[in-house]
């Protein structure tokens, strides 16, 4: 518990020690698929194998958050596969795509395409086949999906010895650039201290996606879930509650104005309980399929509970590499 710390350190923020396991990806899926046999009951049927997994997009990394591995991944995946009929024994070949494979899916057989590098009477059937023995790939990739829930790679090394606020944070070059804003659309202004020793901030985001799009990733709680990879509890109402990252933020909603702007009293629970801050997002369209989110985060106070004066720069990354980031990661809205 957090009051059993005599420092706070890293205790209720945002900050995640974060390791890309997209590599790993790649060679378990190439371990799992690669020269498999699509094998029939029926005597005499055809041949089909996968040759070759040829290629693994997208992003999966795993965070390490208290000791509690948190995983989001959303992968395209290539392979290619070959195939022979019986009796005349002609031959086919061709590919096979898995454009989804997300943490949003991992509990449905996830959509899978096959095409066929000719035109033939052969590979026409051989697809046909194919498609009709998918569930063996269906197979795997569940496989694939609990042993990337569990931890992959995190699983299969030795705990390291440094406390984990110390671990360095391997990050791909796919991640880099969905963490990436663009400049023309970001803006950033310092934080401002008010009077009464608050501080206030003030961030510009754009995305590519439509307003009501943005407006869900923070009023519904199965996308919220789905970019935290975290319990939440969102009851999307003047009045309802907000609780996001298992309870280490807690806000009430006081305005809703759907696809328009959203004003919560908000606080971590990392402060003293009298502190609450205000935040204010609007969301603007300036061309169709891009939206603007302009963000007010005031009255955050100097120090939390344990004495601890880095509540500002707290919220701030908090805001830009746990939310804004995850939402373009998880739901593509940029890159």
């Amino acid at each position: 518990m957090a009051k059993d710390r005599k420092d706070g350190t890293n205790v209720h923020n945002w900050h995640w020690v974060e390791k890309d396991a997209l590599p790993w990806c790649k060679k378990r899926l190439s371990e799992l698929l690669e020269e498999l046999q699509l094998s029939a009951a029926a005597a005499n049927s055809p041949e089909i194998h996968i040759l070759k997994v040829t290629s693994v997009e997208g992003d999966a990394v795993i965070n390490n958050r208290k000791n509690k591995i948190i995983v989001g991944y959303e992968l395209h995946v290539k392979a290619s596969w070959e195939g022979q009929l019986p009796g005349d024994g002609a031959r086919g070949k061709g590919g096979i795509e898995f454009p989804y494979i997300s943490e949003e899916n991992h509990d449905e057989d996830p959509e899978v395409l096959v095409s066929t590098s000719g035109t033939g009477a052969a590979e026409a059937k051989l697809k046909q086949e194919l498609l009709s023995r998918k569930q063996v790939l269906f197979d795997k990739i569940a496989i694939f999906v609990k042993e990337l829930r569990a931890g992959g790679p995190a699983c299969q090394e030795p705990a390291a010895s440094a406390p984990a606020a110390e671990v360095a944070r391997p990050v791909s070059k796919a991640a880099e650039a969905m963490s990436a804003v663009p400049k023309a659309a970001a803006v950033e202004k310092p934080s401002v201290a008010s009077s009464s020793g608050r501080h206030d901030i003030t961030l510009q985001e754009q995305f590519y996606a439509r307003p009501a799009d943005l407006f869900d990733c923070f009023t519904n709680p199965q996308r919220i879930m789905g970019y935290t990879q975290s319990p939440a509890q969102v009851e999307p109402k003047v009045g309802g509650r907000f609780s996001i990252f298992g309870g280490s933020v807690l806000a009430t909603f006081t305005k809703l104005e759907p696809a328009q702007t959203i004003c919560l009293d908000w606080r971590f629970t990392s402060w003293h309980e009298k502190d609450m801050s205000k935040v204010t997002i609007n969301l603007e369209e300036p061309q169709p399929g891009t939206t603007v989110l302009k963000l007010e985060h005031t009255g955050i106070p100097e120090e939390d509970q344990f004495g601890n004066s880095g509540t500002v720069e707290q919220a701030r990354s908090g805001w830009q590499q746990q939310i804004f980031y995850r939402i373009r990661a998880v739901f593509g809205y940029g890159l």
